[in-house]
């Protein structure tokens, strides 16, 4: 293989888009023998597209932890192919419908590595009639990984424009280096990724008034759903605190467990109720100051004592739980609630992308 890499590094240099035509990189995937090894390549070709993009790329960027998660699961055999599945199975409208430049492409790169894990590679090893095409005779979704991190790193698809020749070509006779070295010691990873963190918003949100109206001036009042709650707890049931857990965003989850961990369980009329009760306070809240927006979920801890915290999520992705992470059901909730742009976290103004939709 060392010669054929040597082949190929003339190739690149040769080539005037800098670029390695397809049918070398097939050949050379099918060389290695090995569909791990293969899936471990184009991971690290996402890991170097990150690298590129370091201030876009990181905890807060919701595409983090399936690249994480599939890191782990090549090297450290991690995790499974079916929650990495679902990641990218949510996420795959989130990353199609926020291309706004080529560096957004790392994005995609990492939605088509996760079917790459999940198909055994087959987009590469075994394309389906193929007779020695290049990458432009597909469609974006038909694209390999490693193509795909070409575009993010040089700034250009070669066959729309020309972009900068050089960024390219340093990125395929990256691309060979680091086949030869994978194929080479497949259980040494070429490349880390940081250390996944819970996210954190890189942008400062500023203040919310919002929280004034409940937690200082008490303008707003949530002892009406604290007390229609303690209502429904079974008589004789012993408690320390009561956890609740309600979540709105087109639809609506309502999750009430005691300090044992016990489920409590409550009726039709009454969960309609109260989930009704908690979408009016947070309408009003956002009646007094929109420019803020609305939240998300809300944690309620109600105490034996009855006193009650109130935790309320306005810009956490991870506190939203997955079955509400729907690019359509975020987009409607925003266009219902829209905010000014300084109260939007960057995972949201990704979704809202170019759209005049922010509050001024």
């Amino acid at each position: 293989m060392i010669q054929q890499i040597e082949k190929l590094k003339e190739i690149i240099n040769q080539n005037s888009m800098g670029h390695l035509p397809l049918p070398y990189r097939v050949d050379l995937m099918k060389q290695i023998g090995s569909t791990r090894t293969v899936q471990k390549v184009l991971c690290e070709c996402c890991k170097k597209a990150c690298s590129c993009f370091p201030e876009n790329f990181g905890a807060e960027n919701l595409l983090y932890g399936v690249l994480f998660d599939i890191d782990r699961y090549l090297y450290k055999n991690k995790g499974d192919v079916e929650n990495i599945s679902a990641s990218v199975e949510r996420l795959r409208n989130y990353a199609e419908q926020t291309i706004e430049n080529p560096e957004d492409m790392v994005n995609w790169a990492i939605i088509t590595l996760g079917y790459a894990i999940r198909y055994d590679a087959v987009s590469i090893l075994a394309i389906e009639d193929y007779n020695g095409e290049d990458d432009d005779a597909f469609d974006p979704e038909s694209w390999n990984a490693d193509f795909i991190c070409s575009i993010a790193c040089s700034g250009s698809n070669p066959f729309v424009e020309t972009g900068d020749v050089e960024k390219r070509k340093e990125y395929w006779l990256w691309y060979v280096k680091m086949v030869l070295e994978v194929s080479q010691n497949p259980n040494v990873k070429y490349q880390s990724l940081p250390v996944c963190k819970s996210a954190t918003p890189l942008i400062d949100i500023p203040v919310r008034r919002q929280l004034d109206l409940v937690k200082t001036n008490k303008r707003i009042s949530f002892d009406d759903i604290r007390d229609a709650i303690l209502l429904q707890i079974p008589s004789g049931m012993k408690w320390g605190f009561i956890d609740v857990l309600f979540v709105s965003c087109t639809s609506s989850m309502l999750n009430i467990h005691s300090s044992t961990g016990d489920k409590i369980k409550i009726g039709t009329m009454a969960t309609i109720n109260i989930c009704k009760e908690f979408r009016l306070k947070r309408k009003e809240m956002y009646m007094y100051y929109p420019k803020e927006g609305a939240w998300f979920s809300l944690k309620m801890v109600i105490n034996s004592n009855s006193s009650y915290n109130l935790d309320f999520n306005y810009d956490n992705w991870d506190e939203i739980p997955s079955y509400f992470q729907e690019l359509d059901w975020i987009l409607s909730f925003y266009t219902k609630f829209p905010r000014s742009i300084e109260y939007t976290p960057k995972w949201l103004r990704k979704i809202v992308g170019s759209r005049k939709l922010y509050l001024t």
